[in-house]
């Protein structure tokens, strides 16, 4: 069974596992996901993100076609800017990035990495005339920010279900 810090290993991939929800692990890639890239060229929503869809779609698809299709459990996303506005709402995703929220609440289980990473957690938004600066961790792991055209590392999150870790054969 998965434990909260350690890191297992899936779909060839290695994660670190945050949480354990009612629902399944809440767990981060631990590392990268292939080369950086952008947020999206002209928006810090992430509803409408380039990003998103590539992780919800081909991202995911790594995932399901190793583990089944109900392995990654949807999960909310809280689209809160930083300044507190409520703009871009929420959403739902199966592949997803942290929030600052998040990040907050589990870096002590996250060490540094060597390059900047995206957050979906938009630094403002559009009626504060903030549509494409975004929140990013730093290298040392203090949170920054980014227009959204930067190219940038990559950490998706997803709910992995419990029951992908039961052994088929228990004796």
């Amino acid at each position: 069974k998965p434990e909260i810090g350690k890191a297992i290993e899936l779909a060839g991939m290695e994660w670190l596992i945050l949480d354990k929800t009612e629902k399944g692990y809440f767990a981060i890639l631990n590392g990268f996901d292939g080369k950086e890239r952008t947020f999206d060229s002209d928006s810090n929503n992430w509803i409408s993100s380039k990003l998103r869809n590539e992780l919800n779609t081909r991202f995911l698809k790594k995932i399901t076609d190793e583990l089944g299709e109900d392995a990654v459990i949807e999960l909310d996303r809280d689209l809160l800017s930083l300044d507190g506005q409520t703009e871009y709402g929420h959403c739902k995703d199966r592949i997803s990035l942290l929030t600052v929220d998040e990040y907050r609440k589990y870096r002590k289980l996250l060490p540094n990495m060597s390059k900047w990473w995206w957050l979906i957690t938009p630094w403002s938004t559009p009626v504060n005339d903030y549509s494409t600066i975004m929140a990013v961790v730093s290298p040392s792991g203090i949170i920054g920010n980014f227009s959204c055209v930067s190219v940038n590392g990559v950490r998706p999150v997803c709910i992995l279900k419990s029951n992908i870790f039961v052994s088929k054969v228990e004796e």
